[in-house]
């Protein structure tokens, strides 16, 4: 059995994305005492409806994997860290924030402190525990953060799939899909990207791929997929491939680079953490960066995190818990 020592649990952190959601309360030790995972929660994505209601039934299912412990006070918590993705702008600022205590008052949680962000930013926060660093996300999407240790924080990217989100999945997947448009009309030579880009979708032909491409249910993650039909093309030996992949790593080098410049910790020795499916599961792109920084900004101490982001979002809260 699970001991609530004290009127409260220390922390329930939720790590917020376009497809998932998780939840996990933590107790004093820092340990995941329950956990729960439900579809996604970024509003751009799922809308406001399905946002509210995956928080609702997220952190629902986490109190009620404790109700059969016979524990108290499973709604009262010291914090509350919610890690949303598509807060970019102050109007997601101020209307997820809405929707987080329209679930608080819903479920009647009783939380001291309750903190709404990015995510990217909350794990930047979580893994440099508040000290200067930077963090490079490339996944389906991309953007980078940087802070100074002393409150000041910029941010680069992360724009969205249709005008930018440059060195991300989708992005690879895009320019791979364009260029298989061109060998088509004869602006480009005929590689075997064009013949690996329609095998992975199941095309026969041109024209499915552009009826796929232009249907209403266009999926993101099936075009940020076919990343790793790129690299696998690349080490065949594929030119076309190769360049999509070595502009991915100039413009996730821009992005972190901006970043840097703007938060002015570029001279000072920092962490950088890099995440993400592209750097952690595309070797072409994670190793030609990684050499990059280390020949550019040797100053950087860099750290290829492997944890789930979750892990980071806890120690986010953490940090902010040993503030008070």
């Amino acid at each position: 059995m699970v001991e609530n020592v004290t009127n409260k649990f220390p922390l329930l952190a939720i790590d917020g994305g376009g497809t998932k959601t998780i939840a996990v309360i933590v107790d004093s030790s820092g340990n995941i005492i329950s956990k729960a995972k439900t579809e996604g929660s970024n509003y751009h994505v799922v809308g406001e409806e399905r946002t509210f209601h995956s928080l609702y039934t997220v952190i629902q299912e986490t109190i009620n994997c404790l109700r059969s412990d016979k524990i108290d006070n499973i709604n009262k918590f010291h914090c509350a860290v919610f890690a949303l993705a598509g807060l970019d702008t102050e109007k997601d600022q101020l209307l997820v924030e809405g929707t987080v205590m329209k679930v608080i008052e819903t479920l009647k949680l009783n939380i001291d402190k309750v903190i709404v962000e990015n995510d990217g930013y909350a794990t930047l926060l979580g893994a440099t525990k508040n000290l200067p660093g930077a963090l490079l996300i490339s996944g389906t999407g991309s953007i980078s953060f940087a802070h100074d240790g002393n409150g000041k924080i910029v941010r680069a990217g992360g724009w969205g799939y249709q005008v930018g989100d440059e060195g991300s999945g989708y992005w690879i997947g895009k320019e791979a899909i364009r260029s298989v448009f061109r060998m088509f009309d004869g602006r480009e030579k005929q590689t075997i990207l064009a013949e690996k880009i329609l095998h992975s979708l199941q095309f026969s032909d041109i024209e499915q791929l552009y009826n796929w491409v232009y249907k209403e249910t266009d999926s993101v993650d099936q075009v940020s997929r076919l990343a790793q039909v790129v690299e696998k093309a690349c080490q065949e030996g594929d030119p076309v491939s190769k360049k999509i992949l070595d502009q991915a790593v100039t413009e996730l080098y821009d992005l972190l680079h901006t970043v840097l410049l703007r938060s002015n910790i570029i001279e000072g020795p920092f962490t950088l953490v890099l995440q993400g499916g592209v750097l952690k599961n595309i070797g072409y792109i994670r190793e030609r960066l990684i050499n990059r920084i280390g020949e550019k900004i040797p100053q950087a101490g860099i750290f290829l995190s492997q944890v789930d982001p979750i892990d980071l979002i806890i120690e986010r809260g953490l940090l902010a818990l040993n503030q008070k």
